[in-house]
């Protein structure tokens, strides 16, 4: 979900298939049809074809085949040393590293060996040295490590004891700045150990898993394993939330294939829907460590918004320096209007110091909602850095903590604010990730700057044809706790990424000279003739908007043959589809095109990245996020250019938000997209999350979701669709998937359907295969081979996890598994 593109050309937008064939002689067609009939003999030989589907299998399994090593490096920083530690990736597993930042050299975190036998003689489990798979970890200045496994949390120490301290956490503890104590999270309420003793404390006593401390909302929790609080500076109090999901409504789903029995199970989530009455809210709360005080901040509830992350995690609720004051931010529902509030830590009372609203879509904090905010708050000079779009472009405003009066504008310009990562105060300075402003060059591509905090002078201290990665312990760009910048602001880490290359993970100081490479990509294992895809700029259906889109091609290419083409789309406005690194989208999209198809990867108008008037082009009409328009002019202009790419077999393939986007092609654009898959897509945004619709279609108010449901328009299907869904998917409930199917019944339309009983939001081995078959058997025109089986990555982990002596429920802790009906509170 990031970026990319290359060069710059000016090509001629073809209207058609049928244009493209009468500016080609007729020597070249026949030659063509030549080709094209002798690719289909070639691929119909059974064994050839088996073979590509090992190679789609190959790139399938990304994960768990480590065919690309240390592709980036995300650390986590001990206390507040310049040392951090980042998990090396091997031929085998993981080796835990430590790397001092003042000097560049890398030692082990402890020694592999040691913990090794000492753990499988207690726990008399399997934990080969090379590939230890600890869960959770937390690593103190004494360089104690806690972590968890199998269900239990552990403690190594430097001198190497190990002991067992009980059951394990399924959310990262989290450290008190003066690293002697862990806060985590126990049946629903917030507990504390010591570090050195292991004593345990419980702070909360009325936590209950619809009303818990410091935890996401119920539809959200499967996906995340932060535990939202902040220590106070002087860790002596905790700035953290109650999440109430009481009045939410019920999401039911049913288990038909139950572990135990045949009765089929009822279970359930709270998950609130656009429009509904009640929605998930969060009560701001400080407890004081010592005395278990709490005092609730005299606001109203929040509702939860964005991604349903929470004011501690989506970086909307701070402690001023002196630990006498909070602050957090009220987004209202529709997110039209935010509020900046501040409140006496001791008394609970709050003000509003400022507002900002945007009545034309929604205010953005962030240019990624998957993102933290891009607020920071200023201790000493009592100020915040706020991030606004009121410009047209993410820019940097100063605002005063006391009166809530705006200082000045700090940065300006057509580059575009991408990220905040680091602040100094003592320097002045804060470190920005930038993208934009520059013609001719990547728009995505992220460079790092200073900014002075007093002029607002900037200047670039790391830039390149590349994208410069920072970590910021989110979904995007590392796990929990990992964060880019030391917390001394002496040094930072940084991955220079590239689709078409291997990247490198590059250890600088604060001026932005190098210390040390840390990581070198490294492809392993790949295929003969692989290569890396190829970054292309194009040009969208208005004609003037330049896109950008990554062209994937088979190991066995070859440019004298005619290729189907598939768009692997996503489609949300929430992301940007293209990889900056050979990832994610890029490595689905490879394992579609080993099996004899060129794969595009296109994004359009209306996603992010590209600032505010590219991305809120989609709002209210989020059946128009990428714009499918701008992917059908985008593979026109590829086939004008790489004639070898057959337009009049074009298919469509996402998950989630690009199942959505795929049904919808196939209806809206029947006569360009023959082949659709589409896989647990959220068809209606009536059915899915609020927050999501609420952002970007606007508050439901009856008539203005009609446009975006796919049952609107699925009388309008002419080609092979597929369509694809877990029954057991609280990310997508599957209701959605239902009534477009009974639309589609209604209407008398073929299609066909594939449901799994027991899968959530993700694909199976069995669902890749199907995927891969259907494009096989109906936009190749081939016969899949028989029997060939395929196995996902989480598949093949579980699996692992069981030979090593865990058990399938090890994965999940009672605050995370979806209740049964019964028993819900």
């Amino acid at each position: 979900m990031l970026n990319v593109p290359i060069r710059l050309c000016r090509i001629l937008l073809l209207g058609s298939a049928a244009c493209l064939m009468t500016s080609v002689p007729a020597s070249a067609q026949t030659d063509a049809v030549a080709a094209s009939s002798a690719t289909l003999a070639e691929t119909a030989d059974p064994q050839a074809l088996r073979g590509k589907y090992e190679r789609a299998s190959f790139f399938n399994n990304a994960l768990t085949n480590h065919f690309m090593l240390n592709a980036a490096v995300a650390p986590t920083w001990i206390g507040t040393e310049d040392s951090f530690w980042y998990c090396r990736e091997t031929e085998t597993g993981c080796t835990y590293t430590e790397v001092n930042a003042q000097t560049g050299a890398k030692s082990a975190l402890f020694d592999h060996e040691r913990l090794s036998r000492d753990l499988e003689a207690l726990t008399k489990k399997k934990f080969p040295a090379a590939d230890l798979r600890l869960g959770n970890v937390v690593v103190t200045a004494d360089r104690t490590v806690t972590f968890a496994a199998f269900g239990k949390t552990y403690s190594y120490t430097r001198a190497g004891e190990l002991k067992e301290l009980g059951a394990a956490e399924q959310l990262v503890p989290v450290a008190s700045p003066d690293g002697t104590m862990l806060a985590f999270v126990r049946d629903s309420n917030i507990w504390t150990r010591n570090v050195k003793t292991g004593k345990e404390r419980q702070l909360t006593e009325d936590g209950e898993k619809l009303f818990a401390y410091a935890i996401l909302p119920d539809a959200f929790r499967q996906f995340s394993t932060s535990t939202e609080l902040k220590w106070s500076p002087d860790s002596k109090k905790i700035l953290t939330v109650q999440t109430d999901d009481r009045q939410v409504k019920v999401m039911p789903l049913v288990d038909f294939v139950p572990d135990k029995g045949v009765r089929p199970v009822a279970v359930e989530q709270r998950q609130a829907f656009p429009g509904d009455a009640h929605v998930p809210t969060y009560r701001i709360v400080v407890i004081d460590v010592g005395s278990k005080r709490q005092t609730d901040m005299r606001y109203p509830r929040l509702p939860a918004v964005r991604m349903l992350d929470t004011p501690i995690g989506g970086e909307r609720a701070w402690w001023s320096g002196d630990a006498k004051r909070v602050f957090f931010v009220d987004i209202e529902r529709g997110e039209k209007t935010v509020h900046l509030i501040s409140a006496d830590a001791e008394t609970g009372i709050a003000r509003e110091l400022f507002q900002e609203s945007d009545s034309k879509g929604y205010v953005e904090l962030s240019e990624e909602v998957y993102s933290p905010t891009l607020l920071r708050i200023l201790p000493r000079r009592n100020q915040i850095l706020w991030y606004s779009e009121r410009s047209g472009a993410g820019q940097l405003y100063l605002y005063d903590l006391a009166t809530g009066r705006l200082i000045r504008q700090l940065t300006k310009g057509t580059a575009r604010i991408r990220g905040v990562l680091a602040v100094d105060e003592a320097r002045g300075t804060a470190w920005v990730a930038t993208s934009g402003g520059e013609a001719g060059k990547n728009p995505y591509y992220r460079r790092v700057a200073r900014v002075d905090l007093d002029s607002g002078a900037m200047r670039i201290v790391s830039s390149g044809d590349d994208d410069r990665v920072i970590a910021d312990g989110t979904l995007l760009t590392g796990a929990p706790g990992t964060r880019g910048f030391s917390p001394s602001g002496n040094y930072w880490v940084e991955t220079q990424t590239r689709v078409d290359k291997p990247g490198r993970s590059v250890l600088k100081r604060a001026e932005g000279t190098e210390v040390a490479v840390v990581e070198q990509a490294e492809l392993r294992g790949t295929p003969a003739g692989f290569r890396l895809p190829e970054p292309v700029m194009l040009t969208a259906a208005d004609g003037v908007t330049p896109i950008q889109a990554i062209v994937v091609r088979p190991s066995d290419f070859d440019p004298n043959k005619r290729y189907p083409v598939i768009d692997h789309i996503y489609g949300g406005p929430q992301v940007a589809n293209v990889p900056s690194a050979f990832a994610m989208s890029a490595v689905w999209a490879q394992s579609l095109a080993e099996l004899g198809f060129v794969v595009v990867v296109i994004d359009g108008r209306g996603t992010t990245g590209r600032g505010r008037a590219f991305h809120t082009a989609s709002y209210g009409a989020v059946e128009t996020a990428s714009n499918v328009e701008d992917h059908i002019a985008g593979i026109r202009q590829l086939a004008a250019r790489y004639p070898y790419m057959d337009i009049s077999r074009v298919g469509i393939n996402g998950f989630s938000g690009g199942g959505y986007m795929t049904a919808s092609a196939m209806f809206r654009f029947p006569d360009f997209y023959k082949v659709g898959v589409a896989e647990s897509g959220n068809h209606d945004q009536r059915g899915f999350w609020h927050s999501w619709g609420e952002r970007y279609q606007g508050l439901n108010t009856g008539k203005n979701y009609d446009a975006q449901a796919n049952v609107t328009y699925a009388s309008q299907l002419k080609g092979k669709l597929l369509l694809m869904h877990g029954l057991l998917d609280f990310g997508v409930q599957p209701g959605v998937l239902f009534q477009l199917t009974q639309k589609l019944m209604d209407e008398n339309k073929n299609f066909d359907l594939v449901v799994l009983p027991k899968l959530g939001h993700q694909p199976s081995g069995y669902s890749i295969r199907r995927r891969w078959d259907y494009f096989v058997q109906n936009l190749a025109g081939l016969q899949p081979p028989q029997n060939f089986k395929v196995v996902s990555d989480s598949e093949i982990m579980k699996d692992e996890m069981i030979e090593r002596g865990g058990k399938p429920e090890d994965e999940d802790s009672d605050e995370m598994r979806p209740e049964p009906a019964a028993t819900a509170k």
